[in-house]
């Protein structure tokens, strides 16, 4: 579904400045404490500072090697940043909407019946949990949500229904887009810190605790995101079908009238 928003950001050397090279930086500052201090020495600050004076004076007092230093730094910062950007999209988004294992999601499913007791009506049955984090539910509920009430595809019409939407539309849901990238970004931090825990064992408090920021963040985000996009489907599905000359007799997108559009969509393969 997040595949389908393509959206270009305004200041994107700026954002790009701030969210990754500087993270970057900071990784790298990190990653040459951990190459100086390993286990023996992980929290002492006097030994490093000692020992960063002496490498200095010994070996990178003279300009050359100060610019090499510079760029092996910004360079490694840099690399970093991409492969936060490569995790992010394609290792935490995908973890954190997967199906996950079939005893967690019949737990999940039994709480869930559990808590719709009280209600009247109950929900349908599809809306029970069918992933493993709530992040993966905000996303898979839009899908649901729209072909319960319309009969749409919301894979085939989203992409139509994007460039049907106002540019203001685009501009609110490009911002929750990359909020939530934002947030997955900062647990794709996490995962690169865990490989140096081996050699410095506080790499995984910090591991840890960008993991854990990064979900907490990426649920509320996550949430918004999902209601902008469902909210632009409810806005716009009468346009997408006045658009493709479907005639919708109710005045509004019935799943009758939802299949309809689906094949022409579809093309009717």
């Amino acid at each position: 579904m997040l595949e389908l928003i393509a959206t270009v950001g305004k200041n994107i050397t700026e954002r790009w400045l701030s969210a990754i090279l500087l993270s970057g930086l900071l990784y790298m500052a990190v990653v040459g404490w951990v190459l100086l201090a390993g286990q023996r020495h992980a929290l002492d600050l006097p030994w490093l500072a000692a020992r960063i004076t002496d490498l200095w004076q010994h070996h990178a007092s003279s300009p050359g090697t100060a610019v090499v230093i510079t760029a092996v730094l910004l360079g490694g910062a840099g690399l970093a940043g991409m492969a936060v950007t490569m995790i992010a999209e394609e290792v935490v988004h995908r973890l954190w909407t997967i199906r996950g294992p079939l005893g967690w999601l019949d737990t999940r499913q039994e709480r869930t019946k559990a808590e719709w007791e009280e209600r009247d009506p109950r929900p349908p049955s599809r809306y029970l949990p069918g992933r493993a984090t709530v992040i993966g539910e905000h996303f898979r509920l839009i899908g649901e949500r729209v072909d319960a009430q319309y009969g749409l595809s919301v894979i085939l019409a989203w992409p139509r229904i994007w460039l049907l939407a106002n540019a203001d539309t685009r501009t609110l849901i490009g911002a929750a887009y990359r909020r939530y990238y934002s947030d997955a970004a900062l647990a794709a931090w996490g995962v690169l810190y865990l490989p140096w825990t081996l050699r410095w064992w506080p790499a995984a408090v910090i591991a840890a605790t960008l993991l854990a920021l990064g979900y907490r963040r990426a649920v509320a985000s996550s949430a918004v995101l999902a209601t902008l996009i469902e909210a632009t489907v409810d806005a716009h599905t009468k346009d997408l079908a006045d658009r493709l000359g479907v005639k919708v007799p109710e005045g509004r997108v019935t799943p009758e009238d939802g299949n309809r559009i689906n094949d022409i969509l579809n093309k009717r393969a």
